[in-house]
């Protein structure tokens, strides 16, 4: 089906009546406003002018509330593993309560005490690192029984603390004895291969002793501003470092007990960019001196929804409505049930279609489950991710893009489940294992008769790319003209319709079915070679442009075609791999004793490594079956996403109650 229909919509109202405009197209959420100055560029006169907003202090306030709930954040246990990334901490109120936040909350002394508090706690965190450092720094010297600050004020000699490497250490200690005798130095730790050495050196040999340093890599160290021996200097830090430790741990727990605050921040925060929502959505206006101007895209079918709800603001207003002109594109709207929303989600991670073509979402969704529930095969499997990831619906607290997300992947698992009934997917027991029951007639081994799930997939490929050339047929069709529709991909799918009609005739046996499929391949391919180039203007331009795309349809068909066949790889190593992981489990029972604990371990271990190994590629292979073979028959994506003036929450649930 397209895509939601849309008209423009052109509103004209007093001036003084703006705010209320404003306020009304708010509450009715129907209007995707466009920037109407940017619109008419130059053809702006001297009369009309853009509306300029006032949102300095929103967006001040807006982002004190930003800062609080960082600074919050930081001190709140955090929910992590595999469902963290879909959660999101969401607040639950009605839209009264939502509206009545702002008052609830005084930002300015929350702010004011937290950012003081929060200046006051990284002083504390840098000078602990500080101290740290210098403890860190003043160890290895904890042997010399000398004030620091005395090294620097002997008069004929001077002493010096440095590293070296410990291979350097015999060939500089050599030179010193002979180059510079009146010098001694001592050994005050051993770190690795890192000499500490406390270095007595007479001022006239200062020169010799720092080439010496040089040549041999010795390393000087200083601690400016330390009085007392190394000793006495660690002990006086780590004095200090349990204050500060002290002082950044009550800083923590003043932030802490502001913690209860948080959810009231977050409604305010969603409060607050709404403010500025409609602060902003100003910039979108033309205003004179008496009236004001803006303009949008609305469903066709909200129209009169839109006119009910402006009829209350005064016969001033003038709402007129008309069509999408020639070069204007409005915005795409999907307009799904709730059992297809789901795979719109496929949709977004593409790009959404241009407004004039054919939402692929109906056509998206059963493929895509079918194709991921034949990656998995196996009831087992299948059965575990849809009780899940039902659970996951049912028991947190999700946005509505991951709950759509997990509703599509518990429908994955029931396919999965079917797949595997017919394919004898249980948890990877071999075929001939399995009771007589569950090897009913149509059944398929796939491990060891892999031909007929080939030849499904073959066909399943065939049909999900006949439905894209027949949905760029129907968009054909319907934009310019049913004979341009049929030359162009009716003729296709004649030919495909003709193949497939031929291998049914062949595979059942029955000569006159597999004579009609050859007679429809043979009128396919003459429409191909005569018709599928029929805007060219030249006639031997029409037959040789046909006779190449017939060629490359053959081709491209084949190497399309096999792609699918990944589907029957992809099912072959779950059923596979399970196979593996329980004959591995046989192996060890017969161990005495730990035979048992092995054998669950390698079963529980096993089977969900598997299937959380085959979930990515059940994934990411339909996905690109969808994306490259059937989306490259018809699909052009580009569409501008439908985002009307409303209600916009991150952080708020609004609750009907």
């Amino acid at each position: 089906m397209p895509v939601a229909r849309m008209s423009k919509v052109a509103i004209l109202a007093p001036c003084e009546r703006r705010d209320e405009l404003i306020q009304r197209l708010y509450e009715l959420g129907a209007v995707h406003v466009v920037n109407l100055p940017s619109q008419l560029g130059d053809e702006l006169d001297e009369v009309a002018r853009p509306c300029r907003p006032e949102a300095r202090e929103l967006r001040l306030a807006l982002s004190r509330s930003d800062f609080l709930l960082d600074l919050l954040s930081r001190f709140e246990d955090k929910r992590g593993g595999l469902l963290g990334g879909f959660m999101q901490e969401r607040v639950h109120l009605t839209y009264e309560e939502f509206i009545r936040v702002e008052r609830e909350v005084d930002l300015e002394e929350v702010y004011r005490d937290l950012e003081e508090v929060d200046i006051q706690l990284r002083h504390a965190e840098s000078r602990i690192t500080e101290i740290r450092r210098n403890l860190e720094a003043l160890h290895p010297w904890r042997g010399l029984a000398f004030p620091l600050a005395d090294l620097a004020r002997l008069r004929w000699c001077r002493v010096g603390l440095a590293t070296m490497g410990l291979l350097s250490y015999a060939a500089w200690a050599e030179e010193m004895e002979a180059a510079c005798p009146h010098s001694t130095w001592v050994e005050l730790h051993r770190e690795g291969e890192r000499l500490y050495l406390a270095v007595l050196v007479h001022r006239e040999s200062l020169d010799t002793y720092q080439a010496l340093a040089q040549k041999y890599g010795l390393e000087e160290v200083s601690f400016l501003g330390l009085e007392g021996t190394p000793e006495e200097e660690i002990r006086r830090l780590e004095g200090e470092l349990k204050e500060e430790e002290a002082v950044k741990e009550d800083l923590q727990s003043r932030i802490r007990e502001k913690l209860p605050i948080k959810p009231k921040l977050l409604a305010l925060n969603d409060y607050l960019r709404n403010l500025l929502l409609k602060e902003e959505v100003k910039e979108n206006f033309l205003s004179t001196e008496r009236v004001v101007a803006v303009e949008g895209w609305v469903e066709d079918s909200r129209r009169e929804e839109l006119l009910q709800g402006l009829a209350d603001l005064g016969e001033e207003l003038d709402v007129s409505f008309s069509p999408p002109e020639e070069g204007e594109t409005p915005p795409t709207l999907l307009v799904n049930s709730r059992r297809v929303k789901p795979a719109e989600s496929l949709i977004n991670l593409f790009g959404l279609p241009h407004p004039a073509e054919t939402d692929p979402t109906p056509f998206v969704a059963p493929f895509f489950i079918l194709f991921f529930g034949m990656c998995i095969a196996d009831v087992g499997y299948g059965a575990i991710l849809a009780l899940v990831t039902w659970l996951v619906q049912r028991k947190l607290d999700l946005s509505e893009a991951a709950r759509r997300f997990f509703r599509l992947i518990m429908y994955c698992g029931v396919a999965a489940v079917v797949v595997g009934i017919f394919t004898r997917g249980w948890f990877g027991v071999e075929s001939e294992s399995l009771p007589s029951f569950l090897k009913f007639k149509g059944s398929l081994d796939v491990l060891m008769n892999p031909v007929p799930m080939m030849l499904i997939c073959a066909g399943l490929g065939l049909l999900h790319i006949s439905i894209g050339v027949a949905i760029e047929m129907y968009d054909n069709m319907r934009q310019n003209s049913i004979w341009l529709g049929f030359c162009e991909q009716g003729t296709t799918l004649l030919m495909w319709l003709g193949l497939a009609v031929m291998a049914l005739g062949g595979g059942v046996k029955v000569k006159p079915v597999q004579t009609v499929g050859t007679i429809l391949l043979a009128g396919g391919a003459a429409g191909v070679v005569f018709l599928s180039n029929i805007s060219s203007k030249s006639v031997l331009g029409k037959f040789f442009g046909g006779l190449y795309n017939l060629y490359g349809l053959f081709g491209g068909t084949i190497g399309d075609v096999a792609s699918y066949l990944r589907l029957y790889a992809l099912g072959m190593a779950t059923v596979a791999i399970g196979s593996v992981v329980n004959r591995m489990a046989g192996m060890v029972l017969g161990i005495p004793v730990l035979g048992i604990i092995g054998m669950v371990v390698i079963l529980v271990g096993g089977h969900i490594f598997n299937l959380l190994i085959n979930l990515l590629s059940a994934f990411v292979h339909p996905l690109r079956l969808q994306y490259v073979e059937f989306f490259g028959k018809f699909y052009e994506d580009g569409g501008e996403p439908f985002a009307p003036f409303a209600l916009r929450t991150e952080k708020v649930v609004i609750d009907d109650r």
